[in-house]
């Protein structure tokens, strides 16, 4: 049961028995692994000096390392015997020179480089929404969000990465120096090394950010719903790069399903306006409402409070995830909001659906710019279902409900998100659906920086 695991994470999604099941919120990741029974180990560095770190793991431990750079929520299997987890989150220096030029070490999380970044010259990023989803896995294996279709994914926006090889060596790579690893690490990361910080080119935060919300108050039927859903497609497949759009579906807590779009318009109100002037005859909305902002209140109206002191409420849950390449036709539509009504209006999982607008900036860089494989999507759709109270056990039948989303919609899947990572895949699946073309050459590099394939997981990159 080797897995990703978050340094706040509890247990996973599709991991419905086991010593994990009853854990207290008060438990510390390395409590958990003990009261499991792990063999395993933990290490907490503080500097990308560790030595640790830089003795080659391969030589000296027998330990298969796995960094949680990335506290990524998705496939949170716990630990195994044997293995050795560093937990970067003591990593926590981020710095911004007067050119803009951002050093951010991995044990950062999103809320925590926003933060950072307004107070550092009022800089941005292009970056999810979630404040606690790590820094380092976010921008390895994408970092899509709001600003993407002006600014990129934030791996994007990276310029070097200082990472520690198996080997022990601690090195740069970047588009001058160790490139073909500098090419890897975004979009694969987590197969090569352990990302201790990335460097970006960081943008001036743009000066007005209008957030908008469309909201109804009707009563969904499939053939209503799908029709909503096509309006807003066309309309989102034909909107400037500037334009942000995000549709939500839920069931509503009394046997219906709600509908939402969101998003932010990068630019002035009077091109806003011109933008979604037609939206209101498309959609026919209940509600139309908009807020000119700034960039760090549009980023707290759409993310909530950044600070991640706290510790993130857990959740058990399981994820599937779908790229589009081409217009999603109204029979599908039909089928997919047909399976929502019928299943999902009074499922036993609190479960949504989100539909992001790829494109503008994303595709622009062109299809081999980085290890991303999914430049030339359209839409990302995200099919989550977590149990009622987010505790231990999840529903016997919440994974097939998601499934059931998916095949509803597209039952041949060609292309899903790394970052929400989905276990159930079988190995030629996650091969294609994550990495398509890009695998062949990933593996090559895999076998140069990794030849005993110490960084190793259920879906990294393999050896030729």
């Amino acid at each position: 049961m080797w897995a990703w695991v978050a340094s706040t994470a509890l247990i996973a999604a599709g991991f419905a028995s086991g010593a994990l099941a009853h854990i207290e919120a008060r438990d510390t990741f390395t409590s958990c692994l003990q009261n499991s029974g792990s063999t395993g180990s933990i290490l907490t560095p503080s500097s990308s000096s560790y030595n640790d770190a830089r003795i080659a793991y391969n030589q000296r431990l027998s330990y298969k390392p796995a960094a949680i750079a990335y506290p990524n929520k998705y496939f949170q299997l716990g630990g195994k015997d044997g293995a050795l987890v560093i937990d970067m989150k003591n990593m926590k220096s981020l710095t911004v020179d007067s050119s803009g030029i951002a050093k951010i070490q991995t044990g950062n999380r999103l809320g925590d480089l926003a933060q950072g970044l307004w107070d550092n010259g009022q800089r941005a990023l292009p970056h999810g929404t979630c404040p606690y989803i790590g820094t380092g896995g976010h921008a390895a294996f994408g970092g899509f969000g709001p600003f993407s279709r002006v600014a990129g994914l934030l791996q994007d926006r990276i310029t070097a990465a200082e990472v520690v090889l198996a080997n022990g060596t601690l090195t740069t790579a970047s588009a001058t120096k160790n490139a073909d690893l500098f090419w890897a690490l975004r979009g694969a990361g987590a197969s090569y090394g352990v990302v201790t910080q990335w460097t970006f080119a960081t943008l001036a935060a743009p000066p007005n950010v209008i957030g908008y919300s469309i909201e109804y108050d009707t009563k969904f039927t499939a053939s209503s719903l799908a029709s909503v859903l096509a309006a807003w497609q066309k309309l989102a497949m034909a909107a400037p790069k500037e334009m942000a759009m995000f549709g939500v579906v839920g069931p509503d807590g009394q046997g219906n399903l709600y509908l939402q779009f969101i998003g932010n318009y990068y630019g002035t109100r009077s091109e806003f306006n011109s933008a979604a002037a037609d939206w209101k005859t498309a959609l026919n909305p209940s509600n139309f409402t908009n807020t000119t902002y700034n960039w760090y209140d549009s980023l707290v109206a759409f993310d909530g409070p950044l600070s991640t002191k706290n510790p993130e409420p857990k959740d058990t849950f399981f994820a599937k995830s779908l790229f589009t390449k081409k217009a999603v036709t109204s029979g599908q539509w039909t089928s997919f909001t047909n399976y929502l009504v019928s299943k999902g209006a009074n499922s036993d999982t609190n479960w949504f659906v989100e539909i992001g607008l790829y494109g503008g900036m994303i595709k622009d860089l062109g299809a081999d710019v980085t290890s991303f494989a999914q430049r030339d999507a359209i839409l990302c759709f995200q099919l989550y279902a977590s149990s009622m109270n987010g505790n231990p056990p999840y529903p016997s039948d919440g994974m097939s409900f998601v499934a059931g989303m998916l095949n509803a919609l597209d039952p041949n899947p060609q292309a899903a998100y790394v970052n929400y990572v989905d276990p159930t895949l079988t190995n030629s699946q996650w091969k294609s659906q994550y990495y398509g073309s890009h695998y062949a050459r990933l593996s090559m590099i895999k076998k140069a920086v990794d030849p005993n394939n110490v960084f190793r997981f259920p879906q990294s990159i393999g050896l030729l």
